[in-house]
């Protein structure tokens, strides 16, 4: 029974106390060393000394036989050997249910089934830790179960409610995931009118972040539509209601004083974007006109600062995404969480992009060193740079010759890279459009996004991209019009960038591609789904209204 990680011990054991279970499975029990320490934490503490006085029920499932020691018949109240699919079915519910260093054993489809199956006899969590890079094992002392065959991601567990932590260990590392039973609902929609509407966008900040920039580009389309644009937000006389590194008129800029409600400043408005989740409590009084868009971070991921701080923020999160606001997604990737987490339905309205702002050269830069382009800032774990400088010191290992620009909002703390690199603090969105067009390699790294603008803007400036499939970025990236690798995988990063260094031709075919995607995805045709949206939302508060109901 090859080990697994005794660094992840400790946070796995902690995740399971949090659970206060009454009964534990442990899927996969191998030597039992999870037995013996669950009986230290839950039991012995309390002088319970001896098997008779237990009172915590550790059931487990092997399914090879060998395992078997005496461990598993004294620590465990019973351990069942035998097929996990078939064998799961006689078992009852439990708190807590393990599977510890068990799913790379399985190819991903059944993977995501025997998660379903564990998770409807969970009644609080399923526990899965997996290694980050599987190394390549086959069978062990005749147990065929041992062979690794898949290495799993952040992203293949969209589709449920779960916290996420990684484990650096030397070279590799341990994913930790605790998953949650899913509940669902259904909310119907209305139809939509048509007229102009006064639409007030609450600003939850004023920096230089994706998200804000996507909610200024909303507001900039819509009011080329002809409705009303007013942007909120709350602070001092003499503060501005938009940045000052994005050029945009509106009709009219809104500050609330600090220690005021929003309400009696908006109440005018036909339509409410709150720009961040925890702005919902301040809007509650006018639910009916305000919606959120959710475009993805890294809490709704269940990537937390950790474990303690986990349990406050999720409640708070609970609290606010089940009230009664509306809320849409930015993309199916976002909306399956919701789904998943609070049972809320969601209407995807992706992000788009200003094709006429971003735009390609008429060919690619003519250099003799190939640049290759990073974006985004350096201090969000979940951007995965380090994956990116790791690939990108092994191509420089293996030496191939390119300079790398790296555009972003913070200089990076990095030390000493063995290859010319360009650090583009805080630039405009002209100079920005800039350092796109003059690249010749996009590359992407992230864990996990919510949408993913960077690799859409790239592709808008014709620039070959290479990504991760992250999530977000499957609303428009795929094999046709990208290189795609595995998050974390900085072989298969290196490999691609090595690919497009090689290859004009390659690089050529990704522009084209890439090109026509953005146009797909341009503003022109994606803000009338935002319309679409506020139009239902003003026309169900229209019959409310002739119905004396608001």
């Amino acid at each position: 029974m090859p080990t697994s990680f005794y660094q992840a011990i400790p946070e796995i054991i902690e995740h399971i106390r949090i659970d206060e279970p009454s009964s534990i499975l442990d899927v996969g029990v191998g030597f039992g060393k999870y037995g013996v320490l669950l009986r230290e934490v839950f039991d012995i503490p309390f002088e319970r000394y001896e098997k008779k006085s237990w009172q915590l029920q550790i059931d487990g499932i092997e399914g090879f036989a060998g395992y078997r020691n005496p461990l598993h018949e004294y620590v465990y109240n019973q351990v069942i050997y035998g097929n996990l699919e078939s064998v799961i079915d006689q078992m009852g519910d439990y708190d807590t249910i393990l599977l510890i260093d068990v799913l790379e054993h399985f190819e991903k489809p059944e993977g995501l089934e025997i998660i379903q199956k564990l998770l409807a006899h969970a009644n609080k969590s399923l526990i899965i830790s997996t290694p980050l890079y599987p190394e390549p094992q086959g069978d062990y002392l005749g147990n065929t179960l041992e062979t690794h065959k898949s290495r799993w991601n952040l992203i293949d567990f969209l589709s449920f409610d779960f916290t996420y932590k990684q484990l650096n260990i030397g070279e590799n590392g341990a994913l930790l995931f605790k998953i949650l039973p899913p509940e669902k609902t259904k909310i119907p929609a209305d139809p939509p009118t048509k007229k102009k509407l006064k639409i007030a966008y609450v600003l939850p900040h004023l920096n230089l972040t994706g998200g804000l920039k996507m909610l200024l580009h909303q507001m900039e389309q819509l009011r080329k539509r002809g409705h009303q644009i007013y942007a909120v937000y709350k602070g001092d006389p003499g503060t501005r209601a938009v940045p000052n590194w994005y050029p945009i008129e509106v009709d009219g800029e809104i500050i609330v004083p600090p220690n005021e409600s929003y309400v009696r400043h908006i109440e005018h408005c036909d339509i409410i974007v709150t720009g961040w989740y925890q702005q919902i409590p301040e809007l509650l009084d006018l639910n009916e006109k305000t919606f959120y868009w959710e475009q993805g971070h890294n809490w709704l991921f269940g990537d937390y600062p950790n474990l303690y701080e986990a349990q406050w923020i999720r409640q708070e999160m609970k609290n606010l995404y089940q009230t009664a606001i509306r809320m849409a997604s930015v993309s199916s990737t976002v909306s399956t969480i919701l789904k998943a987490r609070y049972q809320k339905e969601t209407e995807i309205i992706p992000n788009g992009v200003d094709t006429k702002f971003y735009f390609p050269l008429t060919e690619e830069p003519k250099e003799d060193v190939l640049t290759i382009l990073l974006v985004g800032n350096p201090f969000l774990r979940f951007k995965g740079f380090d994956v990116a400088l790791k690939a990108l010191r092994h191509v420089r290992d293996l030496g191939y010759q390119f300079k790398v620009k790296w555009v972003c909002q913070h200089h990076p703390d990095i030390g000493y890279v063995p290859f010319p690199i360009e650090y583009v603090i805080h630039p405009s969105q002209e100079e920005l459009r800039n350092h796109y067009q003059m690249a010749h390699i996009f590359l992407f790294t992230s864990i996990y996004e919510g949408f993913g603008m960077p690799p859409l803007e790239a592709m808008s400036c014709g620039i070959p991209v290479i990504t991760t499939r992250c999530g977000g970025v499957n609303e428009y990236a795929g094999s046709d019009n990208s290189l795609q690798i595995e998050p974390g995988d900085h072989l298969a990063a290196s490999q691609a960038i090595i690919t497009l260094l090689e290859s004009s031709e390659r690089r050529n075919e990704l522009r084209e591609k890439g090109r026509e995607t953005a146009l797909k995805f341009s503003f022109d045709r994606v803000i009338e789904k935002m319309e679409r949206f506020m139009y239902e939302i003003d026309n169900q508060n229209e019959v409310k209204r002739e119905q004396g109901r608001i």
